[in-house]
């Protein structure tokens, strides 16, 4: 039986599947994150993109590179962590 403190190692997360997740879906950040950093990105995202579509639909993909810089950002810190351990 194994001990309750001891926990599995924690493995690096794959930046080719976060900047996927990103691209494809806008959910990279719940992929890096968890669920409440993700959400948060996700919808800050979403309502940036709503008022960027106002203004000029030309701009509106920003939200995307944004979305792409917060969660490789949120990777690089997440990896260097889990080198550190």
């Amino acid at each position: 039986m194994k001990n309750a403190t001891t926990s599995a190692p924690v493995k690096e997360k794959s930046m080719a599947i976060a900047m996927i997740l990103a691209f494809l879906f806008a959910a990279g950040g719940f992929y890096v994150a968890g669920a409440k950093k993700g959400a948060i990105l996700f919808f800050g995202c979403w309502i940036l993109g709503i008022i960027l579509m106002q203004v000029s639909p030309m701009i509106a993909p920003i939200t995307n590179i944004v979305s792409y810089f917060v969660t490789y950002k949120w990777m690089k810190e997440y990896n260097s962590g889990v080198a550190v351990a």
